[in-house]
């Protein structure tokens, strides 16, 4: 990052809290717009710096559109954790939704974000809302951790004995490539409320199918609040905690666990899923997946945002 000179860049930020009409509440984000002028100017340890600095879940760079104009405007977003460049994050595109299609400017029925996974149509619902149609290439790896580490001790996984044992029997299961969720299914809210940080990450690496590694991997934990399988809105109440991490609303692991069931059940269905409760910052996101002849069609994620600070970044 450069200091204070006559060729320094400001670049306007917005934070943005996602999964949620009340601030202060949900999951963060920082988005920081890049003018056209610059898009060729901020290199990528730039962005890694800012990202570093917001000390976000995820900071999103927000291209400005070459076709404002149009019926479907476009706009290039780079999704940035404190550590590396993502393809595709869910609280971002959400957050990045509602900003092209109710924050800035006029207010928009449809566009298009431009992601690293690919184009992801979004578009204005009621009440606020946005949609975004999620890119997908679901997999289901071969191998649980259990069968692929038996009798071996694996750093990382749950003290608590029956957690642990629910982790080496989770499905792994990618909604992209490069994108993968070990889906911890638990009986009861209060064994989810005993999930904790560990400090350590476990290695997944050797469970996961060569075609679709090397991934990022998190663990999703989950707690079916109604009968799932033969009910028209499944409600699920979830935690995604990693290493030193608990994130308040993780969309792309919401997507892939509804992709998931979804197509195990072998049926569309509308899932209603509730996250960060335990940690004080209650999210509420929405998935909608079509199944056809069993396989997954279409993965559509759904939730709000509302703004809560401004400012710009010196580079």
């Amino acid at each position: 990052m450069s200091s204070e000179s006559s060729t320094s860049h400001h670049l306007p930020f917005t934070t943005l809290d996602v999964f949620t009409s009340t601030p202060y509440t949900g999951n963060p984000l920082a988005l920081v717009r890049i003018p056209s002028s610059l898009k060729d100017t901020i290199t990528q340890t730039q962005k890694q710096s800012i990202a570093k600095e917001f000390n976000l879940s995820e900071t999103v760079f927000f291209h400005e559109s070459k076709n404002l104009d149009s019926e479907v405007p476009e706009w290039k977003v780079d999704i940035f954790t404190t550590d590396e460049e993502l393809p595709f994050a869910g609280h971002p595109t959400i957050g990045s939704a509602t900003y092209a299609l109710r924050i800035l400017g006029k207010v928009r029925e449809k566009g298009v974000l431009i992601t690293k996974a690919g184009p992801i149509p979004i578009s204005l619902q009621e009440g606020g809302r946005v949609q975004a149609d999620i890119p997908h290439n679901t997999h289901l790896h071969g191998s649980t951790l259990g069968q692929k580490t038996a009798g071996k001790s694996i750093a990382g996984l749950s003290q608590n004995s029956e957690i642990r044992e629910r982790e080496l029997s989770a499905p792994l299961f990618s909604i992209v490539k490069g994108m993968t969720f070990l889906l911890v299914q638990l009986p009861n809210v209060e064994l989810l409320g005993k999930v904790e940080m560990t400090g350590l990450s476990p290695d997944s690496s050797s469970a996961l199918d060569p075609e679709f590694a090397p991934s990022f991997v998190s663990r999703y934990y989950y707690v079916l609040e109604n009968e799932g399988a033969g009910e028209e809105v499944v409600k699920i109440r979830t935690r995604m905690v990693e290493a030193k991490l608990e994130d308040p609303a993780t969309g792309s692991a919401a997507s892939a666990l509804s992709a998931y069931l979804a197509g195990k059940w072998g049926r569309s269905k509308r899932f209603e899923i509730v996250q960060g409760v335990e940690m004080g910052r209650r999210s509420e996101i929405g998935v909608s997946v079509e199944v056809t002849d069993g396989k997954v069609k279409g993965v559509r994620l759904s939730g709000g945002a509302v703004v809560v600070m401004e400012g710009s970044v010196r580079i």
